[in-house]
């Protein structure tokens, strides 16, 4: 399988139209985010490869998906894009007569896919940490925050504008898709103040695999399931923590591109990756909590019973989630990561 990964400086436009194949589809998605066995069995029951371009933020995602040229045919987007998206008609409607596999989908998240898309994974935000690094476990999202002096320069963080302002604003008490201007102003106030103590803004599965500063990265910013990968590619002990103020769900939605010039195919693989046995061979690999409510039950007990892996309902129900940001919050949102980002870069 080919992977490419796209920083933001990368000019998609000026690389895609000479990797284009005819039978080959163009995925993407966040590293480390698909089985291998699974896109190894879509190939040998097809003959199309699976060719994947990586992204670590939203503004890099945005900015292919909106490129012409960049022969993107499905996406992974997060929940409160997707109807974006889906009303600009860059996305196939999925149903259960586009897509028959669709109805295995849970229907709560489903729902969260506005049907432009199919729930691909789910799960919470919160922190992970190094185990041998940190001997107690941080239990609030202050300890990211605010960390204590030995963190200094170990800390990850994102750079999506929903993601990044969620633990300010969870940690005092507003809503994380706030669009309130004062209470985004108090999340930047917040995230000023801890910029010194951050080592990156590049997402911890990117920079957990740089050479350079992976072995400094000691606590992140994270998503629920991370911890297994991160373990296993870096041979560290990481573990993952939901922080005590809360915590927001996510769900990734996997959507076609409406615009493909290969669309039945992009179609053809959304019917493919929600088919049971798939999904399961998919959450297994990924030690990931699938959106398939027929593939539930046929997960090994040590997966369902996981509270890492499947979020106690009761933690579900006390946790937020992300709704659609006007145009101006969005911009807003924006410019705030971007003033943080730059005071961390200019120290």
């Amino acid at each position: 399988m080919e992977k490419i990964f796209f920083a933001g400086t990368l000019l998609a436009a000026s690389v895609f139209p000479a990797i284009a194949r005819a039978e080959t589809l163009n995925l993407l998605i966040w590293e480390q985010y698909i089985s291998e066995k699974v896109l190894e069995t879509w190939t040998e029951e097809t003959g199309v490869q699976i060719r994947q371009i990586y992204y670590d933020n939203g503004d890099d995602r945005d900015r292919l998906l909106a490129d012409p040229n960049s022969n993107i045919d499905l996406a992974i987007l997060n929940e409160n894009i997707t109807g974006l998206y889906s009303r600009n008609g860059m996305l196939v409607e999925v149903s259960d007569e586009t897509v028959p596999s669709a109805r295995h989908s849970v229907a709560r998240w489903r729902e969260r896919c506005v049907g432009y898309g199919l729930p691909y994974f789910w799960g919470t935000l919160g922190i992970v940490y190094r185990s041998d690094k940190i001997e107690t476990a941080p239990t609030s999202w202050n300890d990211l925050l605010e960390p204590s002096a030995d963190l200094s320069g170990h800390l990850a963080m994102v750079t999506g504008y929903d993601d990044l302002l969620s633990p300010p604003l969870i940690l005092a008490g507003k809503s994380v898709s706030s669009e309130n201007e004062d209470e985004l102003k108090e999340a930047f106030e917040m995230l000023k103040a801890q910029a010194p103590s951050v080592r990156t803004y590049d997402y911890i599965m990117t920079s957990s695999q740089d050479a350079a500063i992976g072995d400094q990265l000691h606590m992140a910013l994270a998503y629920s399931g991370d911890q297994f990968t991160l373990s296993e590619i870096s041979g560290k002990p990481w573990k993952y923590v939901l922080p005590q103020e809360g915590s927001v769900i996510w769900v990734d939605c996997l959507a076609a591109n409406a615009k493909s010039p290969r669309r039945d195919l992009a179609v053809q693989f959304l019917d493919f990756i929600n088919r049971p046995d798939i999904a399961v061979r998919n959450a297994i690999d990924l030690s990931m909590p699938t959106a398939n409510q027929t593939a539930i039950p046929l997960l090994p007990d040590e997966m369902k019973n996981n509270p890492e892996i499947f979020p106690p309902e009761e933690i579900v129900a006390a946790s937020q989630f992300y709704y659609e940001y006007s145009a101006p919050i969005i911009q807003l949102r924006k410019r705030i990561v971007s003033a943080v980002t730059g005071l961390h870069d200019a120290r």
